[in-house]
């Protein structure tokens, strides 16, 4: 994808040991809009230490200047109150409910939407 100018991943190392502790990825970029949609697994481990934060900021600093990306676009499951606080963090601004957005595990799941512009400021 990073290739073809469509996306791109990143893998996220805990920097004390190097292992794999997640990912992170532009799962699409539309080059003609300037924009982006940005997802992100982190191991339970690592939860609430404040890695995915550092990361998501990371990729939305690359995303706003190097891929020279306007908006960025990421989704939540209603329920996921702590990657909708690292969505936050990293300036994504809540933008509403995507009712029956996705089919998957067997049921229609609604996806809260969020996304954060080049001219959004980091929470503090």
């Amino acid at each position: 994808m990073f290739a073809a100018g469509t996306g791109c991943c990143w893998i996220i190392e805990d920097r004390r040991t190097a292992d794999l502790v997640g990912s992170i990825r532009l799962n699409w970029i539309d080059r003609e809009w300037k924009r982006g949609g940005i997802g992100y697994e982190l191991h339970p481990t690592y939860w609430r230490q404040r890695v995915a934060t550092e990361a998501l900021r990371a990729v939305v600093a690359c995303s706003h200047g190097a891929f020279d990306l306007n908006r960025l676009e990421a989704w939540t499951l209603p329920g996921n109150g702590a990657s909708d606080r690292v969505l936050e963090k990293a300036g994504f601004r809540f933008e509403g409910v995507r009712r029956e957005n996705a089919w998957f595990k067997g049921a229609f799941h609604d996806f809260r939407a969020f996304a954060r512009l080049r001219s959004d400021a980091l929470e503090g």
